[in-house]
């Protein structure tokens, strides 16, 4: 079944050198799997994406990717901000 998804590391990863690299770029168009695999995602995890995530592409400008990896950090960040920490309430009420 086609529903694996990249770990946020390995997306972080990946969005940094679409933003940056030029030669990972080149291969990622040609070969998305090999080029994922070089980033270090698990085999399993690949097989596992869909077809259209391992499919040749053009890419978008590196800005794009740029932009995608400073939100995704900063998503991360807003979520550990974000945290509620659970507190618990003890009711000392009497029983009949």
């Amino acid at each position: 079944m086609a529903d694996s998804k990249l770990s946020r590391e390995h997306s972080l990863a990946l969005l940094q050198k679409l933003a940056t690299d030029d030669d990972y770029r080149a291969r990622y168009e040609e070969k998305p799997a090999a080029a994922l695999a070089e980033l270090g995602v698990p085999h399993e995890t690949i097989i596992n994406l869909k077809a259209s995530c391992l499919a040749s592409t053009t890419l978008a400008d590196k800005g794009h990717f740029q932009t995608a990896h400073g939100e995704l950090t900063a998503a991360a960040a807003d979520q550990c901000v974000g945290m509620i920490i659970p507190s618990v309430k003890l009711n000392f009420g009497s029983h009949d």
